[in-house]
């Protein structure tokens, strides 16, 4: 019994609103609606920026030319010498 009741006054205090106030309500979904649309533009636009610097940073600063060919990568170092100058050459350590 108690659960209904209270159940009754929720529903009554959240939709008095609506019935009183039809023509606000359209007007705050409008507003709602462009206020969305402007964020998703927002994360739209940083996602190309973000994009943008890291494409710049991958020409401009990554331009280092690997020095190793394909078939080198393909093959296992026999001694631990070559292991080690592959590994360094591979990930640029210095």
């Amino acid at each position: 019994m108690k659960n209904k009741f209270f159940l009754l006054v929720i529903t009554l205090i959240l939709t008095t609103n609506a019935g009183f106030c039809a023509q606000t309500r359209t007007v705050a979904i409008s507003d709602l609606m462009i206020k969305f649309v402007i964020a998703m533009v927002g994360v739209m636009l940083a996602s190309v920026v973000i994009w943008a610097g890291l494409a710049m940073y991958n020409k401009i600063l990554m331009r280092k030319v690997s020095t190793a060919t394909e078939d080198e990568i393909l093959k296992t170092p026999k001694t631990i010498d070559k292991a080690v100058k592959f590994f360094i050459s591979k990930n640029r350590l210095r």
